[in-house]
C-alpha cells in the first residue's frame, strides 16, 4: 500500500505543476495557420487548456543506459566468508542492456514568450536489469576456506533486477516558429525512483533471496530535437534526451551461498554488498502527434 502511495504521488507531480500554469493568463498568439486537431476529446481539452496549448507525440523511445562504476564492496563478512575473501573494494563492473518501450511526450506552451513549453516524457515504468562483467562476474566469490576448495561457481552476468519511474520534467524553447521543420533544445530534471527492486541471480539466490535496495536519487536532463509539420495539425518528432544521476547507490545484504565442497555447512554467509555508479541514459524518442 505504501509503494501504491509513493508511486501515485511520482506520477501526479508532472500533472500538477501542469495544472498550475494552466491557471496562469494566456494569450500567445496563435500560428497563423494553426487549425485545432479534430480527435475524440478534443473540445474538451481545448476547453480546459485553450486552443493551441498542450500538444501529444505518441511513439516508442529507446533507452540506451550506461552506468559508470563508481565501486563494488564487500562489508560485514562474516568469519568464515573474511578467511577466503578480502572485504573491500572488488573489480568488476555493473552495466544494463538498451531497452526499447512505447512512450508519449506531452507538452504546453507557455502563455509567455514565443517557443516556451513545459514537457514531460510518459510511458510505462522500465525493467532495468542491472548485470555484471570483469573479475566479480568471472571468478568465484569465495573460492577457498582455510584451503579447502568452496566449489561456489562463479557469479555469472546476472545480478539485480528493478523496475524505475524517473519523472522527467523540462523546460523547452523552440526555434522557427510557424516555419516547417522547428528545431529546440529544452532543459530540466528527473528524479530516479525504483521498486519491485529483486536479485535474480541464481547463485545468490540458490539458499535465499538477498535484501536489496537502490538510492533515489535527483538528476539533471538536456535535451534537443526538431518537429516537421506534416499538416496544420499533424507533427512528426524526434526527441534525444540525455540524463544524468549521480551517484547512485544499491546495498545488497544478507547474502548466502551454498558451497558442495564444505559439506559441514549448508550454507556460507558471504556478507553485504555496496554498489555506486553514475547512470547516465541516452533516450531517443521517434514520435507522430498533435496540438489540442
Amino acid at each position: 500500500m505504501k509503494i501504491r502511495t509513493v508511486l501515485t504521488a511520482r506520477l501526479l507531480a508532472p500533472c500538477v505543476l501542469l495544472t498550475g500554469l494552466l491557471l496562469a493568463p494566456p494569450a500567445l498568439a496563435m500560428d497563423q495557420d494553426y487549425r485545432p486537431a479534430q480527435v475524440p476529446g478534443g473540445n474538451l481539452v481545448r476547453r480546459v487548456f485553450g486552443d493551441n496549448r498542450l500538444y501529444f507525440r505518441f511513439g516508442a523511445s529507446y533507452l540506451d543506459p550506461n552506468l559508470k562504476t563508481r565501486s563494488i564492496e564487500l562489508k560485514n563478512l562474516s568469519n568464515i566468508a573474511e578467511v577466503a575473501v578480502e572485504p573491500g573494494p572488488q573489480e568488476g563492473e555493473a552495466y544494463a542492456d538498451p531497452l526499447l518501450l512505447p512512450g508519449a511526450i506531452i507538452g504546453y506552451r507557455l502563455p509567455w514568450g514565443s517557443g516556451w513549453s513545459l514537457e514531460t516524457l510518459v510511458g510505462l515504468p522500465p525493467t532495468l536489469e542491472v548485470k555484471l562483467k570483469g573479475k566479480i562476474a568471472d571468478e568465484p566469490l569465495v573460492e577457498e576456506a582455510q584451503g579447502i576448495p568452496t566449489g561456489v561457481p562463479p557469479l555469472g552476468n546476472d545480478a539485480v533486477k528493478t523496475k524505475a519511474i524517473p519523472p522527467i520534467i523540462t523546460v523547452v524553447k523552440r526555434f522557427r516558429e510557424g516555419e516547417i521543420l522547428r528545431p529546440y533544445l529544452g532543459l530540466g530534471g528527473t528524479y530516479l525512483y525504483t521498486y519491485d527492486t529483486r536479485v535474480n541471480n541464481r547463485i545468490l539466490t540458490e539458499v535465499g533471496h538477498p535484501d536489496v535496495d537502490i538510492e533515489n536519487r535527483f538528476g539533471w536532463v538536456a535535451q534537443a530535437g526538431l518537429d516537421m509539420r506534416l499538416s496544420r495539425q499533424w507533427w512528426a518528432a524526434l526527441d534525444v534526451k540525455y540524463i544524468n544521476v549521480p551517484n547512485v547507490k544499491g546495498t545488497m545484504r544478507r547474502t548466502f551461498i551454498r558451497a558442495p565442497g564444505l559439506p559441514q555447512y549448508d550454507f556460507v554467509e558471504v556478507g553485504d554488498a555496496e554498489f555506486v555508479a553514475d547512470m547516465e541514459v541516452f533516450a531517443v524518442h521517434l514520435g507522430l502527434g498533435f496540438t489540442f
